[in-house]
């Protein structure tokens, strides 16, 4: 049964959450000041009336551009997400994911992190199939383009002058752990680990099928190359998106050959679930490198502010599919229960 449009957010947020989330909401509420903490502190240290100036150089045109820049970006992870779930016999339209991806921006919104739209997302595609090999299909998604997004620095790297020591240190770091992590993903070391700990057997089995549709996922040589152009092509239209938005706030002078080294970073230093969606954590992280690929202050902060109220507009549009989409039983489940 459907749920009224009226509560199928709610129940959809709650059932995607551990249990005790109540007990947690006043971290949630915290998290929600440290993030407006974050935008007030650094709004204080940037000239806010050269923050004005360039927020004002956006026309309709570059609100257009950057609209349907979105609209691409997901689109190709849409076809990705779609591939492997086709891998691992879980059919569904192109529309259908489309809509469901942008449910997982107003989750991500209403959450303290990425994960909670990816759950959500990976529930409803599940429904009708085998919910852990949709929850492989969805990591599957996540991590090619993890690897890509990280690739794509490494490669960078040599070419860009004007990138500290400490940002390439930065970016060796986390392409170490993105192999330790390939590491674990692909060989089981996950579900080993839990044994070992003695967690529950019924928690155990739940991994090790998620891990079975990742090794079964993963061992399609030409659909990993597959996801891999798609990937590359994703974070270099994630590099157009940032080059966008830096000439509609007046900063023509954006280096690309920077951007593909610092916006894999921003990325990864927003996604930290401090404060809901990264608020105030992004910012700061495009404060700081964009500075470092030749950004005044105003100009870095204008960039990010835009790359989060296009991100609200997604979640809003999110939001109102949302309504119309039947919940899956699991969430149907937990609204009839309160």
């Amino acid at each position: 049964m459907a749920l009224s449009s009226s509560t199928q957010p709610t129940a959809a947020a709650e059932a995607a959450t551990e249990p005790g989330t109540a007990q947690r909401r006043p971290w949630g509420a915290l998290r929600l000041v440290i993030g407006a903490g974050l935008l007030a502190a650094m709004a204080y240290f940037v000239d806010l009336s050269s923050l004005v100036s360039a927020l004002s150089e956006i026309s309709l045109r570059d609100l257009f551009v950057l609209l349907a820049i979105a609209a691409v970006l997901i689109l190709i992870s849409v076809i990705k997400w779609r591939a492997f779930l086709s891998r691992l016999r879980i059919q569904a339209t192109v529309w259908h994911l489309y809509r469901l991806y942008l449910v997982g921006y107003f989750v991500n919104l209403v959450m303290p992190s990425y994960v909670g739209g990816d759950v959500v997302r990976s529930l409803y595609v599940g429904e009708r199939a085998d919910r852990a090999h949709a929850v492989s299909a969805t990591l599957l998604e996540r991590y090619t383009g993890f690897m890509a997004m990280v690739l794509m620095s490494l490669v960078a790297l040599p070419f860009s002058s004007a990138v500290t020591w400490q940002v390439a240190a930065l970016v060796l770091v986390v392409a170490a752990g993105a192999i330790a992590g390939s590491v674990a993903m692909f060989t089981r070391r996950v579900s080993i680990t839990l044994k070992r700990l003695g967690l529950p057997e019924r928690l155990i089995a739940k991994v090790e099928k998620v891990e079975e549709g990742l090794i079964w996922g993963g061992s399609d040589v030409r659909l990993m190359c597959q996801a891999a152009a798609l990937s590359a092509a994703f974070h270099v239209m994630t590099i157009v998106n940032t080059v966008a938005v830096s000439h509609a706030i007046g900063w023509s002078a954006a280096p690309w050959g920077e951007l593909f080294v610092v916006v894999p970073l921003i990325l990864l230093v927003g996604a930290i679930p401090v404060s809901p969606q990264g608020l105030g954590i992004q910012e700061g992280a495009f404060l700081f490198f964009l500075q470092s690929a030749g950004a005044t202050p105003a100009q870095a902060l204008a960039v990010a502010l835009v790359l989060r109220a296009k991100s609200y507009v997604l979640a809003f549009l999110g939001g109102l599919l949302w309504l119309g989409v039947r919940a899956p039983k699991t969430l149907s489940s937990a609204n009839h229960s309160q």
